[in-house]
């Protein structure tokens, strides 16, 4: 019989348990979380010629709206991580569900530019809650031997956005003309209203992070939710008895983060989920013009050809698990990283005298390597680095950093595309994952070793905050 008093006796608990069928809906419902983050964010850019247009908006009113949710998600990542540490993971889930969902309403109905952006701002927060969230509180659930099936969230996030094109395919043959943005902004917040009541019916909390503060009762219910396992609080200990790691709020949590023995670790998930998201929207500024040479250039046609592209997506996100096996995670992060800065400078040193096939099969090459090996490490990094009661901010400055990522490659490439041609921006590009070819390299910290350590270890076993 397992006694819990403690994170660490929920690790082994879970470590040693075998799953019931709730775990399918923890990976369903939480990864449902990340569809609907990729789905959204999918439904304005797909909408957004139509949308442009029957608003009237401005080329800076465009770039407004495009930008704000990424930019204030940048700012609340961390703050909503912290406050997933202290409050519980399904709290803040569940609430970027609704806000999420009224964002999507406000959004659809939207008459002007100003409530338009009122919606994204809501998008802002509740993409920064979600998440930045969602990816530590599956982890928590996972078995050592499992870890790894966290990159499955890569391709869930293709799904979602091959998902969106297929609907907006669908929906356009429906003659809506240009209120298409509507609808799909519609289907987002039924997305978001049938996550949230099923996140509330379905999803425990994270015994871990319960343990974590000394409710172990609660902990060994939520367990058992999930586990078959023989786990019991230990005697006399009922909820809050314990001796809780209290989560040190953000300014401490951030002093913690980036003071050993997080220094490394935390560097390490930053710069490479950051790394990945600058290199994918920057090259991804190319895909459009291969899907309209490949396709046409009609809606129905561009639409379709994006979605062949996001395929190869799918097919590298789910097979990543397979491949961080087989590599290791810390290796497998630094080969893709490689074979995307190959591909890259090849790209773009031949890019003037490419043949067709090769003007196809180069991008395919790197959203392979990309999805498959190098895109999935950053949150795999953050998620498995830090213990309950760091766990979810740590989560938030890596999503954090991912969102910058994103924004400068968006923002950067189309300068470097006027200044150095088409090819000179690819070359240059293939910088990024050389950076983070070179961070994976030099900062030695492997999770995979950390989960094999003893349990005893400084890593598993964090000291009380007072």
């Amino acid at each position: 019989m397992q006694s819990i008093a403690s994170e660490n006796d929920v690790y082994r608990a879970i470590d040693n348990g075998r799953s019931t069928s709730r775990m399918k809906w923890i990976w369903i419902l939480g990864l449902g979380g990340v569809f609907f983050e990729a789905y959204s964010g999918a439904a304005l850019a797909t909408g957004l010629a139509p949308l442009t247009e029957q608003l009237q908006l401005s080329t800076t009113e465009v770039s407004i709206i495009t930008s704000t949710y990424m930019v204030l998600a940048v700012l609340l990542c961390p703050l909503a991580g912290s406050l997933a540490d202290r409050f519980g993971r399904i709290p803040i889930l569940i609430s970027a569900k609704v806000i999420a969902c009224a964002s999507m309403v406000i959004g659809l109905a939207a008459p002007n530019f100003e409530i338009l952006l009122a919606s994204r701002l809501l998008a802002g927060i509740a993409w920064a809650m979600d998440f930045g969230v969602v990816l530590a509180y599956i982890a928590e659930f996972l078995p050592r031997r499992h870890q790894r099936k966290l990159s499955r969230w890569q391709g869930v996030w293709y799904v979602a956005t091959t998902a969106n094109l297929l609907i907006a395919f669908l929906i356009y043959q429906m003659d809506v003309g240009l209120d298409i943005w509507r609808y799909l902004l519609g289907t987002g917040a039924i997305i978001a209203a049938l996550l949230a009541v099923l996140q509330f019916l379905l999803l425990p909390e994270s015994p871990r992070w319960l343990a974590s503060k000394g409710r172990y009762v609660e902990s060994v219910k939520a367990l058992k939710i999930v586990y078959h396992t023989d786990a019991v609080a230990v005697e006399g200990k009922s909820a809050g008895d314990g001796p809780a790691i209290q989560a040190p709020g953000f300014i401490r949590g951030t002093r913690e983060l980036f003071s050993p023995p997080y220094l490394g670790r935390t560097t390490l998930s930053t710069v490479t989920f950051a790394a990945q998201a600058l290199q994918y929207y920057a090259v991804g500024w190319y895909l459009p013009i291969i899907a309209f040479r490949l396709f046409g250039e009609s809606f129905e046609a561009a639409t379709l050809g994006a979605a062949v592209f996001n395929a190869v997506g799918i097919a590298g996100g789910f097979a990543a698990a397979g491949c961080y096996k087989v590599l290791g995670i810390r290796r497998a992060v630094r080969i893709g990283f490689a074979c995307c800065a190959a591909v890259l400078i090849v790209f773009g040193l031949a890019f003037d005298n490419l043949p067709l096939w090769a003007a196809i099969g180069l991008p395919t090459m790197f959203i392979l390597f990309h999805s498959t090996l190098a895109a999935s490490g950053g949150a795999a990094f953050s998620a498995l680095a830090f213990p309950s009661h760091l766990r979810g901010l740590g989560m938030g400055f890596a999503t954090t950093a991912c969102n910058i990522g994103a924004a400068t490659g968006l923002f950067v490439f189309p300068f470097l595309q006027e200044t150095l041609g088409e090819g000179g921006a690819i070359l240059a590009t293939a910088l990024v994952p050389l950076v983070g070819l070179a961070v994976a390299t030099l900062i030695r910290w492997d999770p995979e070793k950390d989960l094999e350590a003893d349990d005893t270890s400084e890593d598993l076993v964090p000291t009380p905050v007072h």
